[in-house]
């Protein structure tokens, strides 16, 4: 029943997504959003619910029937009317048997729905983030959000409602009969349910912000765990583990400490209730047993308000639960609306510019038209330097542009700048005449291959590792790609060569390594335009030079921009652009630049050079 319910696409996680994420009036309103894709699956399943409840109530009534014919027996004589009460609720289990698990199928159905589609939408958002992004949400924080979070909203879409709507049908169809049975006798039995009722939305309101600190505290144990096991080398390398793991038992003192606040104030509810139906029953057999005493009432229908006590007392006890539930849901929506909520920095065009060529065709022509790029956390003010600032240069097709500076000059912020990895100004960037921001993104990224400085390698094998872009590629594709990147020669270097687990982040693996990988990765994909963004950090001069002859013979007329601090990976390109402070400061070709004496390209080559001189091979 659940399968057939509407699934909200993986790409609908932004703002006017379908009943997710929007701002409402009340906490209620946002459930109901919440809740609105599903709402044919939970008819079904309430109207289930409702008719295990009429079912359920049949019990009492037979039990009091029962008690009756007992009640009006000789001793010695079993009643015939017991027998067929016997019957009677043998055969009521087993259709209730099956009504109960059709409404519980259905609806603990929905919840895992409702977290799968949750998951698709946060990942969906993950995929779209910028850097600004990133720096609001550390990586533990959002992979709290993304697994405890929606687990308590799947609690919440599921049980809580099970639960809740259990408890009101139970209400809605017990009091009648039993006000037209005995009035006085109902709201006695009745009398300690709305003190239980306000201690319970007093509570409840406690619930939500212990559940809120508990959720956050859990943050910051995910957040602790995931930087000491990504960063576990550091840690070793300073001795630092004794102080890691006080800092990691430090929070999870604090996480013992709020979840324990928020379970003693959600367990007063389960004591409180626990009260009630202990003066509610003593209430009935003192009061009901003077009716039945006098007459007013039978042996039967003393058992029935006893029973029917029972079957309220339970609903109203999870009526507690769910309310504390529902606080603590509140707290869970607040912090995946937040994910889901934060605007896009790059998105795509409403009505995309179809590609000039197709990914894998001739170079393409590169243009920066006065480029100005400011990073949102760099601060609100005109004070405030940009990244990048009036950069203008056109890279024609088949052309290399060197990009040369110090860090935090602005090299990698130019590059990012034209695959839309950043939000720049209209204008700006345009690849094949076509500014950026018109480009399809799908499109305009999948012509570009970038290689950036921190090298992104999964837990899988090597070859996947570089056919990550392209899995369907041939064994000979990947073999060329890899040669291109002059990695073949350290392929007897690992234990099974492409077909080697490089582990978690391309953990066996050297800082050179990892880099040609993620250039074969590219190379695979047959970018039309490659945009290097010092990935041969790591690797020597002279393999270098070798990795770049490689990348113009294995892409023909691709139009290539490198950003290297080494001076001499740039000496082959066509032109060199220098950049200080996000300004261009010298340009030109590398062998005219280098005989501008005084000028940073060959103060920076001749201090290298010495360098390389005075530490020898």
């Amino acid at each position: 029943m659940v399968a057939s319910s509407p699934r909200p696409p993986p790409g609908d996680g932004e703002r006017g997504g379908r009943g997710y994420h929007a701002p409402p009036v009340t906490a209620w309103r946002r459930y109901l959003r919440l809740f609105a894709p599903y709402r044919r699956a939970y008819a079904l399943g309430l109207l289930l619910l409702l008719l295990t409840n009429a079912l359920n109530l049949l019990v009492p009534w037979l039990v009091k029937r029962g008690v009756d014919a007992l009640a009006g027996a000789p001793a010695a004589s079993w009643p015939r009317g017991a027998g067929d009460v016997a019957l009677a609720l043998t055969g009521l289990a087993v259709v209730l048997f099956v009504v109960r698990t059709g409404s519980r199928v259905v609806i603990l159905g929905i919840g895992r729905a409702l977290a799968r589609d949750l998951r698709d939408r946060l990942y969906a958002r993950l995929l779209r983030a910028d850097p600004a992004f990133l720096g609001r949400f550390p990586t533990g924080d959002l992979m709290s959000r993304s697994i405890s979070d929606v687990q308590i909203l799947q609690a919440v879409s599921a049980p809580g409602v099970l639960y809740a709507f259990n408890g009101l049908f139970m209400f809605a169809l017990v009091l009648p009969p039993l006000l037209a049975l005995d009035a006085e006798l109902t709201l006695v039995m009745l009398a300690p349910f709305p003190a239980l009722a306000l201690g319970t939305a007093f509570a409840a309101a406690r619930v939500r912000r212990y559940a809120a600190e508990a959720q956050e505290a859990t943050a910051d144990l995910t957040r602790v765990a995931q930087e000491s096991l990504s960063g576990m080398e550091v840690v070793k390398a300073f001795t630092l583990e004794r102080r890691q793991a006080a800092r990691f038992l430090a929070s999870n003192d604090v996480v013992l400490d709020r979840t324990m606040r928020e379970a003693a104030a959600r367990n007063a509810i389960g004591v409180a209730a626990t009260l009630v139906g202990g003066l509610g029953t003593a209430a009935i057999l003192w009061i009901g047993g003077g009716r039945v005493a006098e007459g007013r009432l039978s042996w039967g229908d003393l058992a029935l308000f006893v029973t029917m006590l029972a079957l309220v007392l339970r609903p109203t006890v999870f009526l507690g639960w769910v309310l504390s539930l529902a606080q603590r849901g509140l707290a869970a929506l607040d912090r995946v609306d937040e994910v889901l909520d934060a605007p896009v920095g790059v998105a795509p065009p409403p009505t995309p510019t179809a590609p000039a060529a197709p990914a894998g065709g001739p170079g393409a022509r590169v243009e920066l038209r006065g480029l100005t790029v400011r990073y949102p956390l760099q601060g609100e003010g005109a004070a405030r330097r940009p990244a990048l600032e009036d950069v203008s240069v056109v890279v024609e097709p088949g052309r290399t542009l060197g990009l040369s500076g110090r860090i935090g000059s602005g090299k990698t912020t130019l590059l990012r700048a034209i695959p839309r990895l950043v939000l720049a100004p209209a204008g700006g960037a345009l690849v094949d005449g076509v500014p950026v921001e018109a480009w399809d993104l799908a499109a305009l990224r999948g012509l570009c291959g970038f290689v950036p400085q921190e090298t992104g390698v999964f837990s899988a094998t090597l070859r996947e590792n570089v056919a990550f872009g392209r899995p369907e590629a041939s064994d000979a594709e990947v073999a060329a790609a890899v040669a291109a990147a002059e990695l073949t020669k350290d392929l007897d270097q690992l234990p099974r060569g492409l077909e080697t687990w490089v582990g978690e982040r391309g953990v066996t693996l050297s800082g050179g390594q990892r880099q040609r990988l993620a250039i074969a990765r590219a190379v695979l994909v047959r970018p039309r335009v490659l945009l290097l963004d010092d990935a041969l950090s790591m690797v020597d001069a002279e393999t270098a030079v070798a990795v770049l002859g490689n990348l113009r013979r294995a892409l023909p007329g691709a139009t290539f921009l490198v950003a290297a601090h080494r001076t001499a990976t740039l000496l082959g390109a066509d032109e060199v652009l220098v950049l200080e402070e996000g300004r261009v400061v010298e340009r030109g070709a590398p062998a005219a630049l280098l005989t501008r004496e005084g000028g940073r390209f060959h103060a920076a080559h001749e201090r290298q050079r010495l360098q390389a001189e005075v530490e020898g091979p």
